[in-house]
């Protein structure tokens, strides 16, 4: 059972619960070979679209249980991504918070973060400040007019290391932060206004993680509709466009809802450092 209580002061469960990810590192590898071969580039974020394990995985009772007592029982998937950091690189995630980058209507917003692979301190896990969320968003993102369309125009405000294009918090939590540990198939969850980072991974072998953002069925894009996938209660808003669930790995039918889906806000559009 998830402690809201916690969660409420934190802004952060850890770990929040373990799924079964046996062999997963394994299919993870084999997920970007095929990706490679059909579509000429990795694909990371919305994954779940194109692969029925990842469509079931978001779907697993035991994350969607611990999501429901967060956010009630009308739960939409409004994206998911690999979070990955390759070994020996300098890529690394500055700190911020989710919201401001998300332009989202309500706080009812978390992140579900699963390992796949060991997190340890010593391949760049994520950093958190706990109890950082109940300042409310802080800020805003250092781009210029609307965020999705800056991206869309290849605008960049960070470095060539950063995971992210445009960067939001110039403070330094260092002092302030706790790692986030995590065997492999344990979950953390985390709100949206949480001030979170990580730094770059020097180990040998990649950090491997699935993120997956869960919102309530009343919380939308400020912008216009979006694309989602429903996971449970009712979820029927004139604000969403539905996702459909694959049916074979990277078939023709789920290539194309991908590439529709990668379109809307939610996609924000496609760059492997993304996040």
């Amino acid at each position: 059972m998830i402690d809201t209580k916690q969660f409420s002061q934190m802004g952060i469960v850890c770990p929040a619960g373990q799924v079964c990810v046996d062999g997963f590192e394994e299919k993870y590898y084999e997920y970007q070979s095929k990706s490679l071969e059909l579509r000429g580039k990795e694909t990371y974020l919305k994954p779940h679209l194109v692969s029925p394990w990842l469509d079931n995985l978001v779907r697993e009772p035991v994350i969607v249980d611990a999501v429901e007592q967060l956010l009630g029982p009308d739960i939409v998937l409004w994206e998911s991504d690999w979070s990955v950091k390759r070994a020996g690189t300098g890529d690394y995630v500055p700190w911020h918070q989710d919201s401001p980058y998300w332009n989202l209507s309500t706080d009812e917003v978390v992140s579900v973060w699963l390992a796949i692979s060991e997190v340890t301190e010593d391949n760049g896990p994520m950093r958190v400040v706990p109890g950082s969320h109940r300042e409310g968003q802080i800020g805003k993102v250092d781009a210029e007019g609307n965020l999705f369309k800056a991206y869309e125009e290849g605008q960049r405000t960070t470095d060539e290391n950063c995971m992210f294009p445009f960067a939001h918090l110039a403070e330094d939590y260092d002092e302030q932060c706790v790692s986030v540990i995590l065997s492999s198939g344990e979950f953390s969850i985390h709100s949206v206004n949480l001030i979170h980072g990580g730094g770059a991974n020097p180990s040998n072998t990649d950090r491997i993680g699935f993120a997956m953002r869960f919102i309530s069925a009343n919380t939308r894009y400020r912008g216009n509709v979006d694309s989602v996938t429903p996971i449970r209660g009712n979820c029927d808003r004139d604000y969403f466009v539905f996702e459909p669930r694959p049916q074979a790995e990277f078939s023709n039918q789920s290539l194309v809802a991908l590439e529709k889906a990668l379109t809307f806000p939610s996609g924000f559009g496609e760059a492997r450092r993304l996040r």
